[in-house]
């Protein structure tokens, strides 16, 4: 009996240990000591917190408090996501999947990538839908890509809804329902992804599952594009440039432009030429340097 008693009073003793050193770790973050964070967090992990584990990988990873280091913050991840951590897992699959620091390997991915999907995490379950949209490591299954992306739509992951929008836009392992797939790209766009807001402006631009309305193309058009997305750059000069949803603005089409030819000049190639003679001189140059100088928001 003395003997369990003396084993339990260790163990506890040891979780009060691991306890506070994850207290001195998250202090030491947030006031941006990240080595002495690493250190505590390290000895937080050591003494069975699995949590710590994780954070442990994640400040190699990121070259926090040390040199970024992903062989070491892999073993870490891999240390945490074994002990049951549902986030390692998921990013012990990024790691498979993307091939960093291992032999890239879809079927590994997967399994990593399910094992935190089945636990409900959501960004896991979008990975495991995109998985078996592409047939990367799985059979390729529109139908189960389909209820993976709605699992983490479900959650909120706006990724996931845009994903999941593009399949009920296109009618690929689910029906197609344009209405559907329009309120998942508002939804997503709202979230702040930029893809979403393009598609949202097409959508309007093309009147598919929402009433046609080029200002409202526009608008998203915009959020888009001011997020640096080139699609909507190019797309946002041609409405600049034909006075669609907005008044017409040669000066404004050839920035859009100029912004959307540095990620996909051949589609620009065909505005650059509609806006030949549009400009003078002197506005062709001051529109150049509005756009060497422009940031995308945010």
């Amino acid at each position: 009996m003395r003997a369990w008693i003396l084993v339990a009073a260790i163990l506890i003793g040891g979780v009060r240990l691991a306890q506070a050193d994850m207290q001195r770790a998250e202090r030491a973050y947030d006031s941006g000591n990240f080595r002495s964070a690493l250190q505590h967090f390290v000895n937080a992990a050591e003494g069975g917190d699995v949590d710590a584990t994780y954070r442990v990988g994640r400040m190699y990873d990121a070259g926090r408090g040390t040199v970024a280091d992903p062989e070491t913050a892999l073993a870490w991840f891999r240390r945490a996501a074994e002990a049951g951590h549902v986030e390692s897992q998921r990013v012990v699959g990024i790691y498979y999947e993307e091939g960093k620091v291992v032999p890239q390997d879809h079927a590994r991915a997967a399994e990593w990538y399910e094992q935190a999907a089945r636990a409900g995490n959501a960004k896991a379950q979008r990975n495991v839908g995109q998985l078996y949209a592409h047939g990367r490591g799985v059979r390729q299954d529109l139908r189960r890509a389909v209820d993976w992306y709605r699992m983490s739509a479900a959650q909120g992951n706006a990724k996931a809804k845009r994903n999941l929008a593009y399949h009920y836009y296109f009618g690929r392992g689910a029906r197609r329902d344009r209405e559907r797939a329009a309120q998942l790209f508002a939804e997503a766009a709202a979230a702040g992804i930029d893809k979403a807001a393009f598609n949202l402006g097409f959508i309007y631009y093309n009147g598919e599952g929402v009433m046609k309305n080029k200002e409202m193309a526009a608008y998203h058009f915009g959020v888009a594009a001011n997020a640096g997305n080139s699609d909507a750059q190019i797309f946002l000069g041609r409405m600049y440039l034909l006075g669609e949803g907005v008044e017409r603005d040669a000066e404004k089409s050839y920035f859009w432009t100029l912004l959307g030819a540095a990620q996909k000049p051949s589609l620009a190639e065909y505005y650059f030429e509609r806006l030949r003679g549009e400009l003078t001189p002197a506005q062709a140059r001051k529109v150049r340097s509005q756009a060497r100088n422009w940031l995308p928001a945010g």
